[in-house]
Order: C-alpha cells, then sequence, then structure tokens
C-alpha cells in the first residue's frame, strides 16, 4: 500500500479532498484529514491516526452506490466524527469535533470523484 492515499471530490468551486498518510507498512495511517476549498479558500479538519480499515472502509462506500452512508470516529485529541451521506448523485459530509463544539456540513452537487490508491 503507497504511503499516501487520497479521494477528492469535486463541483465547480467547491473540492473536498480525504487524505490518509504516512502508512507504517502493517494496519494503519499516521494521519487522515479533508481539506475543503470553496471560492479559493482552503479548510483543514484535522483528526489524527487512523486505522487502514477506516481507508478501505471509505473507498468501499464511494465505489458502491448501494451504500448510503459511511462514518468513521477517532480520539485525537477529542472525539472527531466523519459522516458522508449519498443523495442520489451528491454527497453531504458532516465533520464533528466533540471537544470544541464544531459542526460542519458540506453538501456536494454531482462531483467528480477520484479515488487514488
Amino acid at each position: 500500500m503507497e504511503p499516501i492515499h487520497h479521494i477528492l471530490l469535486t463541483s465547480g468551486e467547491l473540492q473536498a479532498r480525504f487524505e490518509w498518510s504516512g502508512f507504517d507498512g502493517d494496519d494503519c495511517f499516521e494521519d487522515f484529514q479533508i481539506t475543503v476549498t470553496a471560492d479559493g479558500q482552503s479548510r483543514s479538519f484535522e483528526f489524527g491516526p487512523c486505522a487502514a480499515s477506516g481507508h478501505r472502509k471509505m473507498t468501499r462506500f464511494f465505489n458502491d452506490p448501494t451504500q448510503t452512508t459511511v462514518g468513521l470516529s477517532f480520539r485525537h485529541p477529542d472525539i472527531r466524527h466523519c459522516d458522508v451521506y449519498r443523495l442520489g448523485d451528491d454527497y453531504c459530509f458532516v465533520v464533528r469535533f466533540e471537544g470544541s463544539g464544531l459542526l460542519e456540513e458540506f453538501h456536494i452537487h454531482r462531483p467528480n470523484l477520484q479515488i487514488d490508491g
């Protein structure tokens, strides 16, 4: 498995990049992050270490149109969640950080999908 993997959703001026980096050669990535770019402004959400099974779970979701939702949860340094929903040809994903109370929701209309790795 390559040390960096990403899933990229692009629709108009909105881009969401789900990225796993620092694969340890066994069963874990050092970091998982989501970067959302809209209207030339980027925002990153850091989740920390991620088991390789999280990467496989998310990849299966995007490759299988019969799956309607996927979710990943982390403890870095607080409890953090990323939930993705399929709404026909559209996607919605929600980022929640319990410690800070952060809650962000993004809707991507009929995106182009690129899966690397």
